[in-house]
């Protein structure tokens, strides 16, 4: 998957329709284009879109770029309208699209199955790309283009047609475009985000627990800064007070956001794992140590057996012990972290701080020694991108999402 910041200059904002007008009208598009095969149809978005695929996702990634989208129903456009025309069909509207002859109607819906799953991940890689401090634009209009996309894809798992590599799509669609956006830290693309997703009342826990991901991105110093600045609120005494109270209480949503998603599902490692996490940050550190101590029987008696949770919690837990005082349990969980994860520097130091204020210096030094001895390959500690939510679930989600392409 292509790295954030790596895209081209910011094109211009997006200033165009709501997301549901522009729905009525791309659904109303009447197609001007002469009739050719579906083969044939060409342009230079539709060849992006073509070329995506495993091993060339960085190519087809800068051929979407080169084209410099500015309007999200351009790809609709392309996507509905240009098909459609090819194959002699005078509109993609959904209701006369079953009035159609049976072989015009199963070689648009044909060309959809190959076109859209290649589409959609695309834009999901191209938004991942875009640099978050500069290409506001950008992340606009792709977001703005995959919002579009899952409408669509809504109405074609409706049909009978379709396959379940299809019908699946819309579900997918939307945690990648959430996961993508939590990659950026775009806080208000998030929010309007699950809002238009009805993340709060989803039975999709994917959703709710990016909701609960959402309060604790807006709990970290640089968006309660951003949030007093809006207040414009000058006062350093005042700033602090309010801080700390904006804080708490988007904690306490986070809290309540977590419990919600166990509630549903009582087995979730990340909401237990990230709500361990807002209790330490509560000061609840108790309950906090109970519940990454369920998670951590839960990894000893292979429940859990994915090295990044294992390793963030014995990384927690480690922290609370060492918070309760207990630090021969505070070192335990560190190397428990340190086997799990061999190329984290993290617990490391933090065992060596531990055995140097105890005065086993020699200890200290024979930790810190180890240093760089870990697996090259991977990210070099997890605990790095924690704020991201469940960004991290991008590159095997969108592996899955390739797996399911049809042949051109």
């Amino acid at each position: 998957m292509i790295a954030p910041g790596t895209g081209p200059n910011p094109v211009r904002r997006l200033a165009g329709p709501t997301l549901f007008s522009a729905m009525l009208a791309t659904l109303g598009l009447v197609a001007v284009l002469a009739a050719q095969p579906a083969a044939a149809v060409r342009s230079p978005y539709l060849d992006a879109v073509r070329r995506y695929g495993p091993g060339t996702e960085r190519e087809a990634v800068m051929a979407l770029q080169a084209v410099r989208l500015t309007d999200p129903d351009e790809v609709s456009r392309e996507l509905d309208a240009r098909v459609c025309a090819s194959l002699g069909a005078r509109t993609c509207v959904p209701q006369r699209l079953t009035t159609l002859g049976d072989d015009v109607r199963t070689r648009i819906i044909a060309t959809w199955r190959r076109d859209y799953p290649r589409a959609l991940a695309l834009h999901i890689e191209t938004l991942a790309a875009c640099n978050p401090m500069t290409e506001h634009a950008a992340i606009d209009v792709h977001r703005g283009v995959v919002l579009r996309l899952i409408v669509r894809l809504d109405w074609m798992a409706t049909q009978t047609s379709m396959p379940s590599t299809i019908t699946t799509l819309p579900a997918a669609g939307r945690r990648l475009l959430v996961w993508a956006l939590q990659l950026l830290r775009d806080e208000p693309g998030l929010a309007s985000t699950l809002d238009a997703f009805g993340a709060d009342r989803s039975a999709d826990v994917e959703l709710r627990l990016a909701r609960a991901d959402l309060d604790v991105l807006r709990s970290l110093p640089d968006a309660l800064e951003a949030s007093l600045r809006r207040r414009s609120v000058v006062a350093y005494t005042q700033r602090e007070v309010m801080r700390a109270q904006e804080e708490a209480r988007v904690l306490g949503q986070a809290a309540r956001g977590y419990e919600a998603v166990l509630a549903a599902d009582a087995t979730g490692v990340e909401a237990a794992l990230r709500l361990g996490r807002v209790q330490v940050r509560q000061g609840r550190l108790e309950a906090a140590a109970a519940r990454l101590r369920g998670l951590a029987g839960r990894i000893h008696d292979g429940q859990i057996r994915d090295a990044r949770q294992a390793y963030l919690t014995a990384l927690f837990l480690a922290e609370v012990e060492e918070r309760l005082g207990r630090r021969a349990e505070a070192v335990a969980q560190y190397e428990a972290a340190r086997r799990a994860w061999p190329a984290a520097q993290t617990p490391v130091l933090a065992k060596a701080r531990l055995r140097a204020l105890e005065g086993a210096h020699g200890e200290a030094r024979a930790a810190l020694a180890t240093l760089g001895r870990g697996t090259p390959d991977g990210p070099s500690d997890p605990w790095h991108g924690f704020d991201n939510g469940q960004a991290w679930r991008l590159p095997a989600a969108i592996a899955a999402l390739q797996a399911s392409f049809e042949a051109l």
